[in-house]
């Protein structure tokens, strides 16, 4: 017994010791050849679908619009750095400027909006010249470290026609001039100016495009004013000239209200233009659709009580009962 109990003994590095001469002496495992493998597909490429000719049409629309965009404001940029050379005389009145430099001054804001006019304020200001165009002096320079400066007005400026106004200006404001008078100069051509980019302007606006400066605007105010004076009788006599007909024929209402119309024909044909509808290519693959009015229109009829309408009928299917 003694025997068979030691030749059942073991310990656990023997054990180990001969796990791992087993795994030593075992021959290695077959790999599969690289011959055997499938050979791999090449990937298809997924195909391109057919430009659409409409889609190709209104992206050629949008990007001559962009081009075109681009190309007014490089146009603007050049007029700015041609009108930092005016006026051509360091000795010029800008009360009084000659007739070329009124002429390129007029010709090169017509495609300017009031940000592109400040803009050329601020190039000017830059160079050291007022901001007003058509002046050829310094603008002004203070020394003080304060924020703001107090402006007066001329005589007979103030409330009620007395005294002299008053104002408050930022001090970057009031160094933007040589003086008050180009100051009001230079707005007086920008609150005439287009606030619409000249890429979006129509052929037709007149906005921007009959430019005055505050002297010719002056005089033509002074002309008016000239000639609509007269004495109460002339003015009285003008009056008795004048016939209104408070009573106005039914035939002429009529053929007024004819002429009256909601359709905006020039409004649908910018919106067309805009989003590239216009182009022939674009007309392929469309519905033509004719809207008909009826010829024969009989007169409505006035709807009649049904039994049980007094009571208000169901309520989605459900009749509610009386309490």
């Amino acid at each position: 017994m003694s025997s068979d109990n030691s030749g059942l003994k073991t310990s656990l590095p023997s054990i180990h010791a001969s796990s791992a001469r087993q795994s030593n002496t075992s021959p290695p495992k077959s790999r599969p050849s690289s011959s055997r493998r499938s050979p791999l597909k090449p990937k298809q490429k997924p195909s391109k679908p057919e430009t659409d000719p409409r889609h190709l049409a209104i992206a050629l629309h949008h990007a001559h619009r962009i081009q075109a965009q681009k190309n007014a404001q490089d146009l603007i940029l050049d007029r700015i750095l041609e009108l930092l050379t005016i006026p051509s005389s360091p000795s010029a009145d800008p009360a009084a400027p000659s007739a070329e430099d009124t002429h390129k001054f007029k010709s090169s804001l017509i495609i300017f909006q009031p940000t592109d006019y400040d803009n050329l304020i601020q190039e000017r200001n830059i160079e050291g010249l007022c901001g007003y165009g058509l002046c050829p002096k310094e603008h002004r320079k203070e020394k003080s470290r304060g924020a703001f400066r107090i402006t007066w007005g001329a005589r007979g400026s103030g409330p009620g026609g007395r005294g002299r106004d008053m104002n408050i200006v930022p001090k970057e404001k009031y160094e933007m001039w040589c003086s008050d008078e180009c100051a009001e100069r230079a707005m007086y051509i920008r609150v005439q100016l287009a606030e619409e980019p000249v890429w979006e302007r129509r052929a037709d606006d007149l906005r921007g495009k009959e430019l005055l400066l505050l002297e010719e605007g002056r005089s033509a105010k002074g002309k008016n004013a000239m000639w609509d004076s007269g004495s109460v009788k002339e003015v009285l006599g003008r009056l008795d000239n004048l016939h209104m007909d408070t009573t106005p024929e039914p035939n002429a209402v009529a053929e007024d209200i004819s002429k009256l119309s909601v359709r905006d024909d020039t409004r649908s044909l910018e919106l067309a233009m805009e989003r590239g509808d216009l182009n022939p290519a674009l007309q392929n693959g469309r519905v033509d659709i004719h809207i008909q009015e009826k010829a024969n229109v009989t007169q409505a009829t006035a709807p009649e009580m049904r039994p049980g309408d007094e009571r208000g009928g169901s309520i989605e299917g459900y009749m509610p009962h009386e309490s």
